[in-house]
């Protein structure tokens, strides 16, 4: 989730981030905080305040988000070092910054662009890259003692230099719902596990088929009786629906950890297919006799 707020430097510049442990019948309890100093990054000469991105984009999911172009925040780091202002020439294919020349040869860039091309000198002047913070989490009755890592990042953008660019969409991304069908023809030189009662070796096959995850829509197809030679023949059909999330390639499962449980907990796992044949018994348990997997 993303917050959006106001403040006025240096009166307010702490940021209190608070996790708490929520309860529907109790207070909810505080597992900890952690505290942004947010002056200290405003002023910071690393550009703290908002990560320099690896590439240069006017669209898409990585707009560029700060409110001063790469060749604007490049003019401002010369005049901080007491450099000369950068110098374009080549028709935006060339830089002069700090006595040195930097080329979009250099930068591996293939689309003239001179902001592409200051981003890429200002990534070697040592500044904050982008990347997201892991902060620890403490309390006040345990000060010393981590409570465990909240992972976020801060962008400050002051008012005066005009609204920021768009923030990341970090929305969740929505699973796509599948179904898998699985045919079950027949089967093949399986373990004979039982004796007829003229001593034949025999086995009554049946197939069981499932998504891990998804356990409790097993499904399995009828008994093929008798078979003398580990052949059975069923034209049988499993149906699978699932949820997948094809950027990460994992499927996504929803259910409650325990009966007791009152919202459902979400998890990735890999998708697969598991197929077991058992041997049918009227008296005893079923037989196990072997299975496969599959993930591709």
């Amino acid at each position: 989730r993303m917050y959006e707020l106001s403040c006025f430097l240096p009166q307010e510049k702490d940021l209190k981030i608070s996790v708490y442990d929520y309860d529907t019948l109790t207070r909810d309890e505080k597992v900890g905080e952690t505290i942004i100093d947010l002056e200290n990054r405003f002023l910071s000469r690393y550009g703290s305040h908002c990560g320099i991105p690896q590439q240069y984009w006017i669209s898409g999911v990585n707009t560029w988000r700060d409110q001063l172009k790469p060749t604007q925040l490049l003019q401002n780091v010369a005049k901080f070092k007491g450099y000369a202002p950068p110098v374009l020439s080549g028709n935006g294919r060339k830089i002069n910054y700090g006595g040195q020349d930097y080329t979009l040869e250099e930068a591996g860039e293939l689309v003239i662009c001179e902001e592409r091309l200051a981003l890429h000198i200002l990534r070697t002047q040592g500044l904050v890259p982008e990347h997201v913070e892991t902060r620890t989490l403490y309390s006040t009755f345990q000060p010393n003692i981590s409570q465990g890592k909240l992972q976020m990042w801060v962008d400050v953008f002051p008012k005066s230099l005009g609204p920021p660019g768009p923030p990341f969409n970090i929305t969740p991304r929505k699973a796509k719902k599948y179904i898998l069908r699985v045919i079950v023809w027949n089967t093949k030189d399986v373990l004979l596990d039982e004796k007829s009662i003229t001593g034949e070796e025999m086995s009554d096959i049946y197939v069981k088929g499932w998504m891990p995850g998804n356990e409790e829509n097993k499904q399995k197809t009828d008994v093929h009786y008798r078979s003398l030679d580990g052949e059975g023949n069923f034209n049988w059909r499993f149906v699978f629906p699932f949820d997948y999330l094809p950027a990460e390639q994992l499927c996504l499962v929803s259910k409650k950890e325990h009966f007791w449980s009152l919202d459902k907990t979400e998890f990735r796992i890999p998708p697969k297919l598991i197929i077991q044949i058992w041997d049918n018994d009227k008296f005893s348990l079923d037989d196990y006799l072997g299975k496969t997997s599959n993930t591709n």
